[in-house]
């Protein structure tokens, strides 16, 4: 069920009158907190868009879309081997990744509303996001960052970069449907709630969840987490043409005309129900731009 933001303002104040409880905003990393895909952006800026392309297809011909983050950590090496780039000079590039301005103010007046809290869930790493909270003054924003394990290791007096699977800290996981063996985001989001279950007392109530997302694994949790008093902002459309060009703070604009792939969530939801007969229970509201995404927030907040 889609909704506008004025439906769901209203939608938002019908069940604060009947239920005394929390809400928690879980967000996706890239391509909703930032504006770019971090895995691509920060070796783009050494190694250049058309190299690092070359060399994510030809890694995933090798040996597969889920080696994903191996390929990332070569990546990432090859900068330091190559361009003889430092571990800063790495974090630096990933401080200043785009974002809209509009979804860092959405993300502002959540984190200064005393009834909510924030929880990132991303198939990033996190020293890449780690550098982008702490530029950008949104560290204290989340009470959790579930994400895959970045780590600089010292050989033989040379410095390699590693990812390690955020699901490894479960000893993997068993969703075979829809996510890669590196995280499940149904399985993250769960265990989110059963420590805030733990923390409030075995009696509180389930916070409110208002997930915001844009990629084929944030339909999971959408599919199996989310239920009816709970909302998916769901990002649709396509994304900007060359990313990797800009940083900072951006200004929201026509993608019209935008060759580089739409938003999977939304795709990967219709196709749950067509082969699975798999609906949200949720009500779901999609965005493109942050104005549109800043309006469903200020719905919900207000």
């Amino acid at each position: 069920m889609t909704a506008t933001a004025d439906q769901l303002q209203q939608d938002m104040q019908s069940l604060s009158e009947n239920h005394s409880v929390e809400t928690i905003f879980v967000w996706d990393f890239d391509w909703t907190i930032i504006n770019c895909n971090s895995d691509e952006y920060v070796p783009a800026a050494f190694l250049g868009d058309e190299e690092v392309a070359k060399r994510i297809t030809a890694e995933m011909k090798e040996h597969g879309p889920t080696k994903w983050h191996e390929c990332v950590a070569n990546l990432i090496n090859a900068c330091m081997l190559e361009k003889a780039c430092s571990n800063d000079d790495i974090l630096e590039k990933a401080a200043e990744m785009p974002y809209l301005i509009d979804v860092k103010q959405a993300l502002t007046d959540v984190a200064n509303n005393m009834h909510c809290r924030q929880a990132i869930i991303s198939d990033g790493n996190d020293k890449f996001i780690d550098a982008y909270l702490r530029k950008n003054e949104m560290k204290d924003y989340f009470s959790a960052v579930e994400t895959n394990v970045g780590s600089w290791e010292n050989n033989n007096a040379e410095t390699s970069f590693k990812i390690r699977y955020q699901s490894s800290k479960y000893g993997g996981h068993e969703c075979k449907l829809r996510c890669p063996p590196n995280l499940c985001k149904t399985q993250v989001l769960k265990d989110i709630l059963n420590r805030m279950k733990e923390a409030n007392g075995k009696d509180s109530k389930r916070p409110r969840i208002v997930y915001v997302g844009d990629g084929h694994n944030d339909a999971c949790p959408a599919l199996q987490v989310l239920n009816e008093n709970d909302v998916l902002l769901a990002r649709e459309g396509k994304r900007c043409p060359n990313p990797n060009s800009v940083s900072g703070p951006q200004f929201d604009k026509n993608h019209d005309n935008a060759t580089s792939g739409t938003f999977a969530i939304l795709s990967t939801l219709e196709k749950a129900e067509r082969r699975e007969g798999c609906v949200p229970k949720c009500r779901v509201c999609p965005w493109n731009t942050g104005k549109e995404l800043l309006s469903l927030v200020h719905g919900i907040l207000s």
